[in-house]
């Protein structure tokens, strides 16, 4: 009898807290959320994640503020994000910048501050290629001219990059490794000086994002050789994608959501129902257009196991960077 009793005890606690559950998920949210971009604002992420949150309001019913919290490569706003009340009023923007900065924390032996692990990942809302560009007047008109020269003059030729080890020196790293080629890398304090230092042919080519090097390359100061994708850009027509070009080099930075672990699981799924609306939304999709990109995203565990992918990636990268500075 006692048996019966605890059952049903269970029972009719398991019905609370269901019925918990869905009244969370009906009335999420009640008051302003909170969106920490971890970067600089100007740049790529502040952007894109400006115009994601300007369009999720409207299905959210609350203002989304965007807040930012730069420092130590975006891992100092990152770690707040984590630490954040897991109740769906603190986003954090976590991204390509996120695995490369988690990645060079364990190559240098130290432990870092968060892992994927430490987040609910709602989604990527932005998936977006690299560009390979050069000044204008360059004389490599397409990357089969870049490759050819560097393959004559080995070290001579240099890219530069936002930063060292971030998402705008991995996809030339990872674009170098599968032409066989080798350049000498130039770090800038961010992707603004960077694509300047191309356009002023202080370096002889980067990787760079649509969305901060389409108007120049429309306007005519930088040339795009080729974007690190499996398909052209919508904005840019003309220029090749790697995939048809036989070169396998793609990358993407991506820029998403995530959210501390514990958020309530109906708290989840109602802000990835809101990246989904976000996502099919004309007023976004023109948006992201107007900035030369297209709106791709991944959901759960579909940007989980890319994560993962992505982080084994950039592990071996770095490890070859390494023994190769240590020759």
């Amino acid at each position: 009898m006692r048996n019966v009793f605890r059952s049903t005890g269970m029972a009719a606690i398991l019905i609370v807290l269901m019925a918990g559950a869905s009244a969370v998920a009906a009335d999420y949210p009640t008051k302003p959320i909170t969106l920490i971009n971890p970067m600089a604002p100007g740049g790529s992420h502040d952007v894109l994640g400006r115009a994601f949150a300007s369009v999720a309001e409207k299905y959210l019913g609350q203002p989304v503020v965007v807040v930012n919290k730069p420092g130590a490569t975006g891992m100092l706003g990152t770690l707040a994000g984590a630490q954040a009340a897991p109740d769906g009023y603190t986003l954090t923007e976590t991204s390509a910048n996120t695995t490369c900065a988690v990645e060079f924390e364990i190559m240098e032996g130290r432990k870092p501050p968060f892992t994927r692990k430490d987040f609910i990942n709602i989604a990527a809302f932005n998936m977006s290629p690299t560009l390979i560009i050069v000044p204008y007047d360059s004389p490599w008109k397409t990357l089969k001219d870049l490759a050819n020269d560097a393959k004559a003059k080995p070290g001579q030729y240099a890219f530069c990059s936002g930063g060292l080890y971030g998402m705008s020196h991995v996809p030339a790293e990872i674009l170098a490794k599968e032409l066989g080629l080798k350049f000498r890398h130039v770090p800038y304090s961010g992707g603004g000086p960077c694509i300047t230092a191309v356009v002023g042919k202080h370096v002889d080519f980067g990787t760079q994002y649509p969305s901060t090097c389409a108007p120049l390359i429309k306007g005519n100061k930088l040339r795009a050789l080729a974007v690190q994708s499996d398909q052209r850009l919508k904005a840019l027509p003309d220029v090749p994608c790697v995939k048809e070009l036989g070169v396998n080099a793609e990358y993407y930075g991506w820029v998403g959501l995530s959210v501390p672990l514990k958020t309530p699981a109906p708290v989840v799924e109602k802000l990835r129902d809101v990246v989904r609306k976000v996502a099919a939304d004309k007023t976004y999709i023109d948006m992201i257009e107007k900035l030369g990109d297209d709106v791709r995203f991944k959901i759960g565990d579909d940007l989980n196991r890319f994560w993962d992918s992505e982080s084994e990636m950039v592990a071996e990268l770095f490890k070859t960077l390494v023994r190769e500075q240590k020759k």
